[in-house]
């Protein structure tokens, strides 16, 4: 059965088994839309395939980025920057090159990053997961540019604007790019556009764009990635941790408060007259004991601490020393010749950052022999200021009216103290009360003055014609006047300090100290101004000949040998005191671990590589908006689904072919009579030929001479309410088997045969 419905300009055939569509190019539309349903729109079907086009990259890509930033500020650990008082200065060490930034960008991504305790592996591994799924995911995206484009033809088409359409060679790179597989169809595209100076119509000019596009980001976010995963790494960093006042460890120093000690040093480093067990008429000092009142029963408290620490042994206490200003206001000491030495905890780690308080101590000296001694005076001296003695005698003053002692002393080694820094006035001596309170001795006035001025003297530092030592060349303060035994005599002062300090990470970090009250002075001479006087205090005899010894074996000259014995001298000084000091609870304390051990990952690449990928998301949802709100999609679906090769061989394939004879003999007339020449006789011979000329059209309309008018590709509505595509050529629709038998050869050559390429080979036979 069949039916003909003329119009003006138009005429549509129906058969069982055949129907062909023609319409000039100047026939009115209408004339052919009335004849058939209009295109229905089945909105739940575009709108599924709006959210696969979303879901298909934009999950997978939230869901991994989700996961990772997750992982990071779960597992975060941030640095703590730690008491201000603790913080240590940085300082930049000469210009950074451009080589080294570039090799710390490339390897390190920059300076600032997250710290993160968990795997750097498994970080990158998590971050990668995107990375190696987004190239193949432009497929999805270009589904969605795909509603745009058959938009843009459906309007084109309606409009009857055929000159906008694209050519069948056109709409098959138009095809290719909404396949999104990569680079090949840009390049086949490029390449046909060079070649044949051919304008592209739109769509294509934007969905070459939107595909170059999405292709960048696709090959930027694994390039990203793989800067990613090289500039994360493990690292160890130091975290800082604040810990409360009752744990605070004692690393400080000060004297024992306790009063059952004995003597006791609650009130003070000196006790008072007739206070406590004291019942001397003068202050005492709480290093020293009395059991007995007499000279000869003097005892250096706690003398086991002094010797733990000055011969090495185990001890929480240790000697340390500062060789920067005393304090913010001071530059004159102390120096690296004259540093100050204080008392430390040998326990301080650098697992701990504290500030403390302590007692310390600097003492200067100057090399006076020449001023003082004379050979002919065998081995006595006398000062110009007035302090006067013998080298082999432990006392100052110990010349006597008339004559000399020379080498009547048991000493090496002597000491006095002074009033005054020249040594002019001397301490002098002071009655020593008995039990029942008369006198029994006299013993050395103390000082009660910080700094302490006093006079040292040695003989035989070095030993006699020992040559391991500079010395021996020193013919003026040493060996002066032509002896072979080693004489010398210093002037010095010493300063006690009240220290506070601060220690970081195992080092001193600031020091601030303030000379202390008076009463020290006596507190620590009092040990060597007694020394000769009692076994009992042999310790402070024995610390006076080591550092004799330790500052004439090390020194180089007169001068040296001053610098080297007071440095001595303030060690030993307070070491020799140590035992009436006790712990003393830090002022304030952070706990440190310079060995956290975290997975660093820069900010630079992970944003960058996260801003990558959200655009990716951003420019979908977007895409997906737009195609919701301005493409028609019920109604552009059905073109969309057409803009493949398996759409068009579904819409096309599984229908009866088109070119017929009664076809050509339309399409001739057509011709003619738009040509003003005679009408087609019909035969069949004009048959062939005009079908070879359409088929050739058709399939190579590139090749040999053009066509009067271009060839087009347009869409046409169908009986069964879709679109359609139909080949304009000359002015008549035409199917489009020969283009979709093009394209699926393309796919076969390119071994991508699967359904469409067996669907294909069904057809050909």
């Amino acid at each position: 059965m069949s039916e003909a419905i003329e119009g003006q300009g138009s005429i549509i055939t129906e058969k069982e088994t055949a129907e062909a569509t023609t319409t000039v190019l100047n026939d009115d539309p209408a004339a052919l839309e009335d004849n058939v349903n209009r295109p229905n729109r089945d909105l739940v079907a575009a709108i599924w395939a709006i959210v696969c086009g979303v879901a298909l990259p934009c999950i997978p890509i939230l869901v991994v980025s989700g996961v990772l930033l997750g992982v990071i500020f779960r597992y975060q650990v941030v640095p703590q920057v730690g008491r201000p008082e603790f913080i240590i200065a940085s300082h930049t060490v000469g210009s950074e090159n451009l080589t080294s930034h570039i090799h710390d960008i490339k390897h390190d991504g920059g300076s600032a990053a997250y710290y993160v305790d968990y795997s750097p592996t498994s970080i990158t591994t998590i971050a990668a997961w995107t990375g190696r799924i987004i190239p193949y995911l432009s497929s999805s995206i270009m589904a969605l540019v795909a509603f745009f484009a058959a938009r843009h033809i459906v309007v084109k088409s309606r409009d009857g604007t055929h000159d906008d359409l694209p050519t069948p060679k056109q709409l098959t790179i138009l095809i290719n790019l909404l396949g999104g597989s990569g680079i090949k169809p840009l390049r086949d595209a490029a390449v046909y556009r060079w070649r044949n100076k051919e304008a592209f119509v739109a769509p294509l000019p934007a969905v070459f764009t939107a595909l170059s596009l999405i292709t960048l980001i696709g090959l930027l976010i694994p390039l990203v990635d793989t800067w990613f995963g090289i500039s994360v790494h493990s690292a160890t960093i130091v975290q800082l941790y604040n810990i409360s006042a009752g744990a605070y460890h004692t690393y400080g120093r000060q004297l024992d408060p306790s009063e059952a000690s004995y003597p006791g040093c609650s009130t003070g480093p000196m006790i008072p007259a007739l206070h406590g067990y004291n019942n001397q008429n003068f202050s005492w000092p709480c290093n020293i004991e009395l059991p007995i009142p007499h000279p000869q029963n003097l005892f250096l408290v706690g003398g086991q601490a002094a010797a733990a620490v000055q011969l090495g042994l185990a001890s929480n206490n240790t000697m340390r020393n500062y060789t920067g200003p005393a304090n913010a206001s001071s530059s004159d000491t102390p120096s690296p010749n004259h540093p100050i030495f204080f008392i430390g905890d040998q326990q301080s780690t650098t697992a701990e950052d504290f500030s403390s308080r302590t007692m310390g101590m600097a003492t200067q000296c100057e090399i006076i022999t020449s001023k003082c001694y004379d050979a002919s005076n065998g081995s006595a001296f006398s000062c110009p200021g007035g302090f006067k003695g013998d080298f082999t005698m432990c006392e100052p003053n110990a010349w006597p009216e008339g004559g000399s002692m020379s080498g009547s002393g048991s000493c090496q080694t002597g000491i006095g103290f002074a009033a005054d820094p020249q040594l002019s006035r001397s301490a002098g001596n002071i009655d020593m009360m008995g039990i029942s309170g008369s006198s029994v001795g006299e013993i050395a006035d103390l000082l009660q003055q910080n700094p302490m001025y006093f006079g040292t003297w040695a003989t035989g530092f070095p030993a006699y014609g020992d040559t391991n030592t500079a010395l021996t060349n020193d013919t003026t303060e040493v060996f002066s006047n032509g002896s072979t035994n080693a004489m010398w005599l210093l002037n010095c002062s010493a300063t006690v300090y009240d220290v506070n300090y601060t220690w970081v990470n195992g080092a001193l970090h600031s020091f601030q100290a303030q000379a202390a009250d008076p009463e020290w002075g006596a507190f620590f001479s009092a040990p060597f101004a007694w020394s000769y006087l009692s076994l009992g205090l042999n310790a402070a005899t024995m610390n006076l000949q080591l550092a004799a010894w330790d500052s004439s074996y090390s020194a180089q000259n007169g001068s040296d040998l001053a610098n080297l014995w007071a440095r001595e001298f303030s060690y030993y000084a307070l070491s020799t005191s140590l035992g009436v000091f006790v712990p003393q609870v830090n002022m304030l304390e952070q706990a440190r671990n310079n060995t956290v051990t975290v997975a660093r990952v820069p900010l630079i690449p992970l944003y960058l590589l996260l801003g990558f990928k959200w655009l990716y998301v951003v420019v979908v949802l977007c895409m997906a908006i737009g195609v919701y709100c301005f493409t028609h999609p019920a109604e552009t679906e059905v073109v969309k689904a057409q803009l493949s090769v398996k759409g068009l061989v579904t819409a096309h394939f599984n229908q009866p072919d088109l070119l017929r004879n009664n076809v050509v003999q339309e399409v001739q007339s057509r011709l003619d009579r738009a040509k003003g020449g005679d009408a087609s006789d019909g035969s069949p011979e004009t048959e062939k030929t005009v079908a070879k000329e359409v088929v050739a059209e058709v399939a190579s309309p590139e090749q040999g001479q053009p066509p009067a008018h271009k060839p087009k590709i347009g869409l046409v509505p169908t009986r069964e309410g879709t679109w359609k595509f139909a080949l304009l050529v000359n002015g008549a629709w035409q199917s489009v088997k020969p283009i979709v038998q093009d394209l699926v050869l393309q796919e076969a050559k390119a071994g991508q045969l699967g359904t469409v390429g067996n669907e294909y080979a069904a057809w050909k036979s």
